[in-house]
C-alpha cells in the first residue's frame, strides 16, 4: 500500500526534473558550443577580426586574420581591458565577456559602448579612457553615419527623411559629432514578431534634417515615398519614422554618379485592425495588409538619381510586390549600366533587364516562366565584365543550373547539369573565366548539405572545394581571393576554416565542441531516411530522443511539422543545438537572450522530447526548394496536404524499424505555417493524430499575405459562391476533430493574424467541439516563454498521460 501511495509521488519528482533539463537545455548558453566565426572586414575587404566563441580558456578573446599573410594574432589584451573597463564604469567585467566593440583610430584602438558612455582602448596598452563627443567624428569611416549611405568616393551621404530623399556632403556629417550616434526610435516594435510595448503610443519624435541636406524629391507622402517599409507596415510606426533619417535600400553607382533605391507605394493596401489590451485603454496597432487576390498589394518601383543635375528617372517597369517577391537593382561597371530584376505577382514570370540609362525603359535580356512559380534566389545571377557574359540560374531542367547568356539574351551554354541543385553563385572570377557556386545533392549522402564548388566559363574544370561531408555555409573574403567556410553535420559541431580559392586550408579559426551541451543532458539528433507516400521517392528527416531513453520502453511519438515550402520541416541540415534562432545564427553575444528565448524548431523539438517523446521533423514532399523543382512543386495548388499523408508514412516505417515507438499516441505540434499544418492534421487524419498544438497558424490562406497565396495556391479565382482558397482552410473541417487540439495565437500577430485562428475557432464552437485555446497577450508571431511552457504541458497530459508540474515556472535567460 506505502508502494502504491509513493508511485504519483515519485512520478510527479520524474517529471519536475525532466522540466528541469528541457529548461535547462532551452536556456543553454547558445555561444559555448563555438565553431562558428563573423567577421569584422577591415577597411581592405582583405584582414578582419572576430571574437572566439566556445567554452575554451580564449572565449572572448579577439583575433585579426590577415589571409594573405596567413597570420592570425589577437588582438587587445582582454584582461586588461576589462580591468580597465571596470574601474572606470565602476563595475566587473568579465575578460571572457568583453561588451560588443568595434575597430577605431586608424586601427590602433577598440571603442566600447558600456552604461551610455564611449570608451577607446588603445591596442598597444589596453588602458581605456573615456572618449568626447567631438573626437568621435574624427575616427575612421569608409561607410558613413548609421543613418545613410556614403557614395564610393567618399563625398556624398544619401538618406530618406519625411518620406522624401536627401543628399549630404559627407565632410559635414563628418565635422558632426552628432552624426555618430545612434538614432533613437519610438519604441513600438520593429516586426511582426516582437512583443508590443504596453502603454499608449509615444509622441511623434523627430530629429531636424541635417543642415545642408538637398532634397532630391519632395512629393514623399505617408501612403507613397521612400522608406515606407524601412520600420515594418504598422500605420503608427510609419507615422512615428518619418521625422528620423535612414539609409533606406539605396544603392550608388561605382562612380558616385547616380543611386538607386526603391519608391514604396502604399496607396490603396487595406489596413488590418490590432488592438493592444493590456493598458487602462485599447491601443490601436493597425498595419498595412494585403491579401490573394487584392488589387492593391504592398509594391514598389525602382527611381534613379543623378547626383550632378539632382534629377530622377523612374524605371519603367510594371511595380514589383514587396514582402519576398523577386525585385533587385544592381550596377555594372558605371553609372551608365543598370541592371534589375522583375517579376510578375506570384513569381510566375522572373526577368532580368537592363535599364536604358537615358529613358528608364527595360531591355529583357532573359527571363524564366513556370505555370507554377519560378524558384528565384537573389544570389543566383550575375553580370560579368559589362555584360560580356551574363550567369542565370535556373530550375528549367527540374534541376537547378548555371547557364551563359550574352548581353543580346543570346543562350551561349549551359555550365554545368546532373541530378542537383545550384544553390548559389558566391564569386565569379571574370580574369579566369571561373565561377564559384555551393550546390545541394552532388555528393552522396543528405542531399540537404551544400559544398563549395568551381567551374569555368565553358563548362570544364568542375571542381569540389570543400569535401570534408557535412553542411558548408561560405562567408567570401571580399577583396581577396580567400573565403570562410563553416562546416558541420546535424550531429557534428561546425568548424570555421580559412580556405584559398582552391579549396586548400590556410588555417583552422575555431573548432566546435559539443561537450558543454551533453552536459546540460542534450544529445544530437539522428538522421534517418524514409519513402514517401509513393513508396519510391527518399525523404530525409531527424529524430531526437529523450537522454534517459531506455530502448525496452514505449515512447509516444510527435512531429514537429513546417509545411515549407520555401524551407522544408528541418530547414537548414547543420548543427544547430540551441543557438540557431528560425535558421538564422546568433551573431553577437547581444542577442544571446533571444536565442535562448526563442530557440526555433531545434530547440523545441530536442526539449520536447527531453520530456519523454520521440520527436521528429519529416521533410516530406513538397517541402523543399533543395530538391528537384517536381519535388517542390508538389506543394503547388494544394497546401492543405501538407505532406501529411509522407508524416504518416514515415511514422509508420520507423514503427516498424524501432518497437519503441507506440503509433497509438501520436502527436503533432507546429509553429505558423507548421500551426496551419498541426491544426490540419487534427482534423483531416484525426484517427492517426490524438494530440497536437498549432501556433500562430495560417489556418485560412485567404486571411494571409498576398505574396505567399498567390505564389503557392496560385492567382486568387473565384469559383461560383467560392474560390480555389476554400477547400485548403481550416475551418472547413472542424467537425472533423476526434483528439485534443490547443490553438494559440498573439493578439498582435502581423504576420498571422489572429482573425485566421480565431474563424477556425468559431467553427469548432458552431461544430460543439471541445478543444482548448490561448491567447498571448501583447504577442506578436513569435513563440514566447510562456507558450513553450504550455505545450510541454498539453502533450504530457494529454499524450503522455501524466499531470505536468503545477505552475512549473520556466527559467528566464
Amino acid at each position: 500500500m506505502l508502494a502504491l501511495l509513493a508511485l504519483p509521488s515519485s512520478m510527479r519528482a520524474q517529471l519536475a526534473d525532466a522540466y528541469a533539463r528541457a529548461d535547462r537545455i532551452r536556456t543553454f548558453d547558445p555561444l559555448l558550443v563555438g565553431g562558428r566565426v563573423y567577421p569584422v572586414w577591415l577597411p581592405d575587404s582583405v584582414r578582419f577580426y572576430y571574437e572566439a566563441t566556445g567554452s575554451g580558456a580564449d572565449r572572448g578573446t579577439m583575433y585579426l586574420v590577415d589571409p594573405r599573410a596567413r597570420t592570425r594574432r589577437s588582438l587587445i589584451d582582454n584582461a586588461r581591458v576589462a580591468a580597465s573597463l571596470s574601474a572606470l564604469a565602476d563595475t566587473t567585467i568579465d575578460p571572457h565577456e568583453l561588451p560588443t566593440g568595434s575597430l577605431v583610430d586608424r586601427e590602433r584602438a577598440m571603442q566600447f559602448e558600456l552604461r551610455g558612455a564611449t570608451y577607446w582602448c588603445p591596442l598597444a596598452t589596453g588602458q581605456c579612457a573615456a572618449v568626447a563627443p567631438a573626437r568621435l567624428a574624427v575616427r575612421d569611416s569608409l561607410t558613413g553615419p548609421s543613418w545613410a549611405s556614403r557614395s564610393p568616393d567618399g563625398r556624398w551621404d544619401a538618406f530618406v527623411w519625411n518620406y522624401n530623399l536627401y543628399l549630404r556632403p559627407a565632410r559635414l556629417s563628418d565635422a558632426d559629432p552628432s552624426a555618430w550616434h545612434p538614432v533613437r526610435r519610438p519604441a513600438i516594435r520593429n516586426g511582426c514578431d516582437a512583443r508590443v510595448v504596453p502603454g499608449p503610443l509615444p509622441l511623434p519624435d523627430s530629429v531636424p534634417l541635417p543642415s545642408g541636406s538637398i532634397a532630391l524629391t519632395t512629393d514623399g507622402t505617408t501612403r507613397s515615398g521612400f522608406g515606407l517599409y524601412e520600420f515594418g507596415l504598422e500605420v503608427a510606426h510609419v507615422a512615428l519614422n518619418r521625422f528620423i533619417p535612414a539609409p533606406s535600400e539605396l544603392r550608388w553607382s561605382p562612380d558616385s554618379k547616380k543611386l538607386v533605391t526603391k519608391r514604396d507605394d502604399l496607396r490603396g493596401v487595406r489596413i488590418y485592425p490590432l488592438y493592444s489590451s493590456t493598458s487602462n485603454q485599447p491601443v490601436d496597432h493597425s498595419y498595412f495588409y494585403a491579401v490573394p487576390g487584392d488589387s492593391a498589394v504592398m509594391r514598389y518601383t525602382f527611381w534613379v538619381f543623378d547626383v550632378a543635375s539632382r534629377s530622377a528617372m523612374q524605371v519603367r517597369s510594371d511595380p514589383i510586390g514587396a514582402l519576398g517577391s523577386p525585385g533587385e537593382a544592381r550596377w555594372g561597371r558605371t553609372s551608365d549600366e543598370l541592371f534589375v530584376i522583375t517579376s510578375t505577382r506570384g513569381s510566375r514570370i522572373v526577368r532580368l533587364s537592363e535599364v536604358d540609362a537615358t529613358s528608364g525603359t527595360l531591355r529583357t535580356i532573359v527571363a524564366d516562366s513556370s505555370s507554377t512559380f519560378v524558384d528565384h534566389r537573389n544570389n543566383g545571377w550575375a553580370v560579368v565584365n559589362g555584360g560580356e557574359d551574363i550567369l542565370w540560374r535556373s530550375k528549367r531542367d527540374d534541376w537547378g543550373h548555371l547557364y551563359r547568356y550574352a548581353k543580346d539574351g543570346t543562350l551561349k551554354n549551359q555550365l554545368e547539369r546532373g541530378p542537383y541543385v545550384l544553390a548559389d553563385i558566391i564569386r565569379v572570377d571574370s580574369a579566369r573565366k571561373q565561377v564559384y557556386f555551393t550546390a545541394w545533392g552532388k555528393e552522396p549522402g543528405v542531399p540537404y548539405y551544400a559544398y563549395l564548388y568551381r567551374v569555368g566559363f565553358d563548362g570544364g574544370g568542375m571542381t569540389l572545394l570543400t569535401p570534408e561531408p557535412g553542411n558548408h555555409t561560405i562567408r567570401l573574403v571580399p577583396g581577396a581571393p580567400y573565403f570562410l567556410d563553416t562546416y558541420s553535420q546535424v550531429h557534428v559541431p561546425p568548424i570555421t576554416v580559412l580556405r584559398d580559392a582552391n579549396g586548400a586550408v590556410v588555417m583552422e579559426l575555431a573548432r566546435g565542441d559539443a561537450a558543454p551541451l551533453r552536459a546540460s543532458h542534450w544529445t544530437p539528433g539522428e538522421v534517418f531516411t524514409t519513402k514517401a507516400r509513393d513508396g519510391a521517392t527518399d525523404l530525409w528527416g531527424i529524430l531526437d530522443k529523450p537522454s534517459n531513453f531506455d530502448p525496452g520502453k514505449r515512447y509516444p511519438i510527435i512531429t514537429y511539422v513546417y509545411p515549407g515550402p520555401q524551407r522544408g520541416s528541418v530547414g537548414d541540415w547543420v548543427f544547430k543545438g540551441p543557438d540557431w534562432v528560425l535558421g538564422t545564427t546568433v551573431e553577437t553575444r547581444r542577442d544571446r537572450r533571444t536565442a535562448t528565448r526563442n530557440m526555433g524548431e531545434e530547440g523545441m523539438r530536442r526539449s520536447l522530447a527531453e520530456l519523454g517523446f520521440i520527436v521528429i521533423q519529416l521533410d516530406a514532399m513538397g517541402s523543399s526548394p533543395q530538391r528537384s523543382k517536381p519535388f517542390s512543386d508538389f506543394y503547388y495548388g494544394r497546401v492543405s496536404d501538407n505532406g501529411l499523408p509522407d508524416q504518416i508514412a514515415a511514422i509508420r516505417q520507423l514503427a516498424t524499424k524501432y518497437p519503441w515507438i507506440d503509433t497509438t499516441r501520436v502527436g503533432v505540434v507546429g509553429h505558423s505555417g507548421g500551426g496551419y499544418t498541426a491544426a490540419a492534421a487534427m482534423l483531416h487524419y484525426p484517427d492517426f493524430f490524438k494530440v497536437g498544438v498549432a501556433g500562430s497558424g495560417n489556418h485560412d490562406f485567404r486571411v494571409y499575405g498576398w505574396y505567399w497565396g498567390e505564389k503557392y495556391q496560385g492567382p486568387y479565382q473565384a469559383v461560383g459562391s467560392s474560390d480555389n482558397y476554400e477547400a485548403e482552410a481550416n475551418y472547413k473541417y472542424a467537425a472533423n476533430l476526434k483528439g485534443k487540439l490547443f490553438l494559440m495565437t498573439g493578439d498582435m500577430d502581423c504576420n498571422n493574424p489572429p482573425a485566421e485562428t480565431l474563424r477556425l475557432v468559431d467553427a469548432l464552437e458552431n461544430a460543439g467541439k471541445d478543444f482548448d485555446m490561448l491567447i498571448l497577450t501583447d504577442a506578436g508571431h513569435q513563440r514566447s516563454t510562456y507558450a513553450i511552457k504550455r505545450s510541454w504541458d498539453y502533450f504530457v497530459r494529454h499524450l503522455l498521460g501524466a499531470e505536468p508540474p503545477a505552475n512549473y515556472r520556466m527559467v528566464q535567460p
